[in-house]
Formats: structure tokens, sequence, C-alpha cells
């Protein structure tokens, strides 16, 4: 990519934004200006585009420091670093982003940022549909001068680099004051016209525009405070991204029909069960004596065999099916013998009931698919005993 966006935060959601589009190919500015304030970020975003975007974040949120470990940098010795800044830091070290810059040996650069205002900084910018691919300190883009300092006025404030991991950021008022601490005054290689009666020697540079030249050095430099818990999320999770939602949903699905198959079987689970206890109750109403329940269909079939002298004819059993489902209609009819005429192709069936009503009924259910005769009937003690013989109309 050769056109980087290249965008400088406030301090507050309310702080001027600088921006630059630049051409690393041309050399030259395609775009720039300022907006009021990070809630008008997303004007940003069509200029973003393709174009990978560089955040620069103001000195004067940070804090660079030079420290000496007891041993060589390595994974303990980074724990050790927020309490070798404690004795120099106002505020609590555990609330600080710290960022290695460089290391020599025992000699460690680095910078501490309010972790609090870096979340602001990447929300803004979230909020806005972009995000950082690089978060760099201002002062630490300006172009490095051996021995001497660089400055540049942006905005009415004057970014001070004094070397290659350190710099400052002052208002324009009090630069002057700010200069007279520095013993002995120091070379500054000046970008913008310097401010009057202000202490050390100033050497003019051929005048920039000061986000030009920042975008140039943010572009060569590696830097970066995105580390951490601020890093920026690999290219191949980014990737993966637009289809993390169509994968939950896939999920959300797949669990779903699981689900559905799982309560279907479930159902036909429940709807066996039913079954089978219906079936075991008709049977022990066609054959009360019978306590002992296990298979109702052999034990069915067996009674069945004994029933219609041992009949052998395929007719029968379909007609007794046929009649299965008319004994469960009328449980207060219960039979005590059921026979099957080969001859005749009819059943005989001697059954008791609570009153002559369930015979009624048992004859007009049976007469959908059967000729129904009544035979005999009598009241005894209560219940009605009677005969009916059944021949099916198939």
């Amino acid at each position: 990519m050769n056109e980087y966006l290249v965008i400088r935060l406030g301090v507050d959601a309310a702080d001027p934004v600088s921006w630059l589009v630049w051409s690393q190919l041309e050399h030259e500015i395609i775009a720039s200006g300022t907006l009021n304030g990070a809630d008008e970020l997303h004007q940003l975003k069509e200029r973003a585009g393709g174009r990978p975007v560089i955040g620069l974040v103001p000195a004067s949120e940070l804090l660079f420091r030079e420290v000496t470990l007891p041993g060589r940098l390595n994974r303990q010795s980074l724990k050790a670093l927020p309490f070798l800044l404690e004795e120099e830091v106002a505020s609590d070290v555990e609330s600080l982003h710290l960022v290695v810059l460089a290391s020599r040996e025992q000699q460690v650069s680095l910078v501490g940022v309010d972790k609090e205002l870096m979340s602001n900084w990447l929300g803004w910018m979230a909020e806005a549909g972009m995000e950082f691919r690089q978060l760099i300190p201002d002062v630490l883009t300006l172009p490095v001068q051996p021995g001497d300092w660089s400055a540049v006025e942006l905005n009415g404030q004057w970014l001070v680099r004094q070397g290659e991991f350190s710099g400052f950021q002052a208002e324009a008022q009090w630069l002057p004051v700010l200069f007279q601490t520095f013993d002995p005054p120091p070379v500054i290689a000046s970008f913008s016209i310097p401010p009057a009666d202000c202490a050390g020697e100033w050497q003019m540079q051929p005048a920039e525009m000061a986000m030009q030249l920042m975008a140039q050095g943010a572009l060569n430099s590696k830097i970066n405070l995105l580390t951490g818990a601020f890093r920026r999320q690999p290219e191949w999770q980014r990737l993966l991204l637009p289809w993390r939602k169509v994968a939950i949903a896939a999920s959300v699905l797949l669990v779903l029909l699981l689900g559905n198959q799982l309560l279907a079987l479930h159902r036909m689970s429940q709807e066996s069960v039913e079954l089978k206890a219906q079936t075991v109750a008709l049977y022990k109403q066609i054959f009360p004596g019978e306590t002992r329940v296990r298979n109702p269909k052999q034990q069915m079939t067996r009674h069945l065999k004994a029933m219609s002298g041992q009949s052998s004819k395929p007719g029968f059993v379909r007609q007794f099916m046929e009649l299965v489902p008319i004994f469960s209609q009328v449980p207060a009819l219960r039979p005590d013998q059921l026979r099957f005429d080969d001859d005749h192709s009819e059943f005989r069936l001697q059954a008791t009931a609570d009153g002559y009503q369930d015979f009624d009924r048992f004859r007009q259910l049976a007469a959908e698919r059967f000729e129904v005769k009544p035979g005999d009937m009598k009241n005894e003690n209560g219940k009605v005993q009677g005969v009916l013989t059944l021949r099916s109309k198939s």
C-alpha cells in the first residue's frame, strides 16, 4: 500500500483532530484537514477506504523513562517494570500501559500511558468504524538529530523530540520559560518559525507542514503502542471476522435442528411408552385374570390361538386387529370368551358389561366394520352378560 491515512488525536474528545492522507510513492499530500473533535472521526471513514490508518497521540499524556533492570530483559524482569517506576509516578503504576521501546543489556527505554486513555482513543476510532494499524507518540515521529533536538509547532503546541526515545509537548506561551531550565541550552532543529526570546540554539530547517513531517516519520517508525491488551487483531482473524456471525448462526441452527430431533425422539419415546401402557391396559381388560403382562403381543397371540381353536386362516388376525380399538373405546365391556369360527369366518364374543348401553355402544362402533348379530343377554348380580356374533364386511 502506497497511501496512508495519518490521524493525530487529542486528549479529550473535544480536542481538534488533525489528519492527512500521504502518498509514499508520489511523496506528496493527497488531502489533509482538521476535525473539530473525535465525534467527527466518522467523516474520515471514506478517506480510510483500503488505506492503512496510523495514529499519533500527544506526548503531553505520555511518560518517557529510562530504567535499569536488575538483570537482562526477560518475562520476569518485564513484570518488575511497574515497580521500578513507583517512585517517579504520582498515579497508580497499575493504571499504566507500559511499552518497551528499546533495550540495551540492562538499560530499557519505555513509554507509559494511562490505560483508560488508550481505551478512549481506540473507542473513538471503533465508533467511527476504523482502527489503527499502528499507534505512535507524536514527538517520536519527528526527525532524529544526533546530539540535537528537533521541534515543530502544531495548533499552538510545540512538539519537541529530545532523543531517540524521549520528547515533550508544551504550549507556545510556556516554551521560553521551559527552555530556561535546560543547562546547557540545547541545539534545536526547528521545522517551524522559532518562538521569540526562547533560550537555546534554534537552527531553522526547511519549513514543513507539521502533519506532513510526522506522517513521513511515522511510516519509517517501528514503534507501536498497540501491545499487550491493546494488541491489534492478527490479519487472519480479521479476515475470518465477517464469517464469525455466519459460524455462530450455523451453530445455533445446528443446535436447533438437533434439539428438534431430540425433542421428536423424546416425544416418540413418550408416545411409545404411552402406547405400550394402553396395550397392557387393554390386554388386562380383555384377560382380567392375567396379572403379569411382559409381552402383550406374544401373550395375545397365544390366547388368540387358544380361543380360535388354533385357526390358521389369514383373515383371523386381520379381523381381530380391527376389533382391538373397539374394546378400548368401550372399557366397561369386558370380553369373557372370544372364539373364531373358521367355517363361517366370524367371531363369537361372550362378554360382561355394566349395563345394556355398553353392549349397544359396542355394537354401534363395531357396525362400521362388522355385521353384528346380538345373542342372548341377561342381567345377573348387577352386571349384564351377553353374546355377540361379528362377521367382517370386507
